[in-house]
Parts: C-alpha cells; structure tokens; sequence
C-alpha cells in the first residue's frame, strides 16, 4: 500500500454575483451630446432605463474609457452632460485600476464596505464579505494586493465594484485578466442581473454573447453609429 498522503485538490471556487436591485423609474442615467476635447470628440447621447443594457465599441482611442469616466462622474465633459437620477447607485470598473499594493485585499475589501456604511451608500445589513462572491480563495485574501496575480487582483477590482451594490454597473473591459470560466460566469449574471449594464469590450467572445444589446459604436472620426431606441 501506498503510505504517502493523498492531496486532494481544493475545489474550483464558485463566483456568486449578488442579487443587485433595479430602481423603479423610466430613466437611471441621461448621457446629452457628451464630449471632451481631445479624446471623445463626437457627441454621444443615449438614455438608460431600469436592468437596460448598452455596448460600447470601436477602436482604441475612440473615446470609449473617456465616455465611460463622464458617466460614472470620474471626469467632467467639455460639453455635454451626464444625469443620474436621485440616489441611483454606480460601480465602475475601469480598465486599469491602481490598487494600494502594500494593503492585504482582506483588509482593503472590509475597509472599503465600511465607508460606504459610514457614508449611506449602503445598509449594513445588506454588506457583502469579499468571501461571499467566491473570487478570491482564503489565502488570497490575506495577502498584500502586489502579492497577487494580475487575475486575482482583477478580481478583487470586480468585488470592490460589487459590494457597492451599484443600480448600475459600468464595466471597462470587464475581462481583462480573468480565466475563461469566470467570463463565461460573468456573461451569464450580466444577463440575468436587475442592475442596468454598460459595458465596453474588445472581448470578441463577451460581444458574441451580448450581441443582442443594443450598442454604440464610437469611431476615431466625428461620427457616432448606434443602435439605441431613444
């Protein structure tokens, strides 16, 4: 008989996106002939409602980042505005986000939900622990974030967003960094949830999946396609 201990492999983590809310109301978020000199430089307009769906595509340096900094309120249009209705919550994940490296993602995960307890943003009874999304294994989350794979610290991005419970998401090539499973379940509670989506992607796979959202396409001239029913 072999004597020798048998490892068994811990098994894969499951992502348990949360049960996000919609807001009731014909309209979430009012971009307006939005523009910022320089990097987005063909107005774009369009109107979000509750669980609506929007795509943004083009190439790079089309101004898709930019447009998405303007509507989650990271950055002022020269033109334009963007309007969120009253007390309607946002969670952005950007593109690259610059996490404080010497800080454990444990401990920047629970600090992070408590300011938005401080702040109002959310209720306590409805915080989140970075364990209940099933993104990070227990030894991930007791480690210095520039302890961890481009990956996990991609996932750890997505938690921040998600413990804010936003009524709208905003994700900037959401799929960076992440395996092909947790896309494929990614995809599937972007489908499903109530909050309303805006998402930009070069992912052909994620716009095979999301093809029947209606989209904008933003160009590097002044022109701006879209799908949008105003």
């Amino acid at each position: 008989l072999d004597t020798h201990a048998i490892t068994i492999p811990e098994p894969p983590m499951a992502f348990a996106f949360p049960a996000l809310k919609t807001r009731k109301g014909s309209t979430l978020l009012i971009a307006d002939a939005i523009t910022v000199t320089g990097r987005l430089t063909q107005p774009v307009s369009f109107e979000l409602g509750q669980r609506g769906r929007l795509v943004i595509t083009g190439p790079n340096g089309a101004g898709k980042s930019t447009l998405l900094d303007v509507i989650s309120g990271q950055l002022a249009p020269d033109s334009g505005q963007a309007q969120l209705s009253q007390g309607t919550r946002v969670g952005y994940l950007r593109q690259e986000a610059h996490l404080p490296a010497a800080q454990r993602a444990g401990q920047l995960f629970h600090r992070h939900v408590e300011r938005l307890i401080s702040a109002g943003t959310i209720k306590e009874s409805a915080a989140l622990s970075l364990a209940d999304l099933g993104l990070l294994k227990a030894p991930e989350r007791d480690k210095r974030v520039g302890e961890l794979s481009m990956g996990q610290q991609r996932r750890l991005e997505l938690a921040l967003v998600l413990a804010e419970l936003p009524h709208v998401l905003i994700l900037d090539e959401p799929t960076n960094h992440l395996s092909i499973a947790l896309v494929d379940e990614l995809t599937h509670a972007l489908e499903a949830t109530n909050a309303a989506v805006v998402m930009s992607s070069h992912d052909r796979q994620l716009l095979r999946d999301v093809s029947s959202w209606p989209h904008i396409t933003l160009t590097a001239k002044e022109s701006v396609r879209s799908n949008m029913e105003m």
